[in-house]
């Protein structure tokens, strides 16, 4: 029987406001699965109920005066130890009864409570955190961007002892280390193929304001939409951009605007024997236009400043209020002087009015300038809004040919498209809703 000293002990924060129900979260909260995958979208919570999953085991150990083990242990862990710091640890002091609490320990990410039960937070980068004492239960959130390998290898000895339950969270990221792993475990959860193992799937569209969706269904390109908003396994290997046809994107002359400014996107990374790629576009309300491909044998970057200005005055090209894009390695001094590409660039067109230079400091994630370009190519309501002159063969030979997984290291043309997509139609963060995730109440 639980005592009067004891009901007030288990009264919870009010961080623990109500959550509106969600039929497949509410599945989910009652399953009495070990291991489930949890493949919401982005901010669908699912993150939130795992928190929540993990304070409540907290507080069950304490009605449970017969558990088997005297120092119930539970861990929140994702890819990297700063990750889950941030994704866990401010919430999870917060959800926790400071009623509950013996020690905080800061340092190690650690929360003891007075009936020696305890929560921590781990990084996966190391797997030596997870090894060890065992596991009563944890959650893991970022799945796909693990270790190959780890479950088999370190998470599920490490809950053997215990019979430890686990969460598997995360979106399916195609460039993830675990992702194929990560895929099969959904499967075995979705076919129940072993009873041991559950699958849980709902869109972020159930989460999110319906105007937001739209926004991003807009934006985004259609498979990065269903992967991220659904949760949906559909990025695979095969072609980066398969969304790309030479007759819709590069079927029809991309002539000059002169109305437009002109943006003209380099890439420096490149070396002896490979050709320096760069590009000439305009862009409007949304719309991306290539008019124009350089691709140079010589490397030297005066070389290409002097190919750029003598076609723009052969083109008639209005360069006042220019942009200049391209990847940060140009910001890299030569070996033997202070000067960087970047400044040679810079000099070359000190008597342009309004230029502007759009070069990041450090490059973006190859992923986050392939979601960029593809989501040009078509996004998730079928718009296209990237077309090339069907001179620019580099271009659309690189568009129709680079593999995924790859590093597209040889798509040198492909480099500088990346850039100014990103740059200027980046795929922005989903934003947090107000109402994160929808479960019932802790019983």
């Amino acid at each position: 029987m639980t005592t009067a000293a004891t009901q007030r002990v288990l009264r919870l924060t009010p961080r623990w406001r109500p959550l509106r129900y969600h039929r497949e979260q509410s599945r989910l909260w009652y399953s009495l699965a070990r291991f489930k995958t949890i493949r919401a979208g982005r901010r669908g919570g699912k993150t939130e109920l795992a928190k929540r999953k993990l304070v409540k085991s907290l507080r069950d150990c304490l009605q449970n005066p017969d558990r088997p083990w005297d120092d119930p242990r539970f861990f929140a862990g994702a890819p990297v130890r700063d990750q889950a710091k941030k994704i866990f640890w401010n919430d999870l002091k917060s959800l926790v009864p400071r009623s509950w609490v013996s020690r905080v320990y800061d340092g190690d990410l650690c929360i003891r409570t007075r009936w020696n039960a305890e929560l921590w937070v781990v990084g996966l980068d190391v797997p030596a955190r997870i090894e060890g004492p065992g596991w009563d239960g944890g959650v893991i959130d970022e799945f796909a961007n693990c270790r190959a390998g780890i479950f088999d290898m370190h998470l599920r000895p490490a809950l053997s002892d215990r019979n430890g339950w686990l969460w598997l969270l995360g979106v399916p990221d195609f460039a993830g280390p675990s992702q194929a792993e990560y895929e099969r475990f959904c499967e075995i959860g979705e076919t129940r193929s072993d009873p041991e193992w559950d699958d849980f799937v709902w869109s972020s569209a159930d989460i999110l304001d319906k105007k937001e969706v739209d926004s991003m269904r807009r934006r985004m390109d259609p498979r990065l939409f269903e992967q991220e908003l659904m949760g949906r396994f559909v990025m695979a290997g095969g072609r980066a951009f398969p969304d790309f046809q030479v007759r819709t994107h590069a079927g029809k002359p991309v002539p000059y605007d002169p109305a437009l400014p002109i943006g003209w996107s380099l890439d420096f990374n490149c070396s002896e024997g490979n050709p320096m790629c760069m590009g000439v576009i305009q862009h409007h309300m949304g719309e991306v236009r290539v008019i124009d491909e350089f691709v140079l044998d010589q490397i030297h970057t005066e070389v290409a400043c002097t190919a750029f200005l003598e076609r723009a005055e052969q083109r008639g090209w209005n360069l006042e209020n220019m942009g200049v894009y391209g990847d940060s390695s140009g910001n890299q001094h030569h070996t033997s002087s202070s000067t960087t590409d970047w400044h040679i660039v810079r000099n070359r067109l000190r008597n342009v009015k309004g230029l502007r230079m759009r070069v990041p400091m450090g490059n973006p994630e190859l992923k986050d300038t392939m979601n960029a370009v593809n989501a040009k190519l078509k996004n998730a309501e079928g718009k296209v809004s990237l077309f090339i002159d069907p001179h620019c063969t580099r271009i659309i030979e690189d568009l129709k040919t680079a593999i995924w997984p790859s590093d597209l290291s040889e798509q040198h043309a492909l480099a500088w498209l990346r850039y100014f997509v990103n740059r200027e139609y980046p795929i922005v963060p989903v934003k947090t809703a107000r109402n994160i995730g929808r479960v019932v109440t802790v019983n």
